[in-house]
């Protein structure tokens, strides 16, 4: 059975991707990785969460107890989150300047938030849509 280390290790190479850049991608220093990926240490949860994240890859994978890469395919990919997140962010931003109106008067903080968590929820329905053809 593989070590995190070797997962780790793996797992960056796979992505083509150097020490230096996957540090960065999980906000860690060069050198906690190198003695991750060399079993000198092992990365605590939040690290190991954030290493998961740069590599693509479930914590699980990291860990050893899975040996698929990705994540189930039941959860919303990260790169899905992202997508949301920056659709999210344009719709605030466009319903702020133009200046949504309910009955006539100006929208509330709330209700902009109102909208924007139903834009969210149809996205979601829409990925579980797609992900159940």
């Amino acid at each position: 059975m593989e070590t995190i280390a070797q997962r780790i290790s793996r797992a960056r190479r796979y992505l083509n991707l150097n020490q230096k850049e996957l540090a960065k991608r999980a906000n860690i220093t060069e050198a906690s990785l190198s003695r991750y990926e060399n079993g000198l240490r092992e990365p605590k949860s939040a690290v190991l969460s954030r290493l998961a994240d740069a590599l693509e890859v479930s914590t699980d994978y990291l860990l050893g107890l899975t040996d698929e890469r990705t994540y189930d395919e039941c959860d919303i990919t990260k790169k899905s989150e992202k997508d949301i997140k920056n659709i999210l962010e344009n719709a605030e931003e466009m319903l702020k300047q133009d200046g949504l109106m309910f009955c006539g008067k100006p929208a509330s903080k709330e209700a902009i938030d109102g909208v924007l968590q139903a834009i969210k929820m149809g996205m979601l329905l829409a990925i579980d849509k797609e992900k159940n053809k």
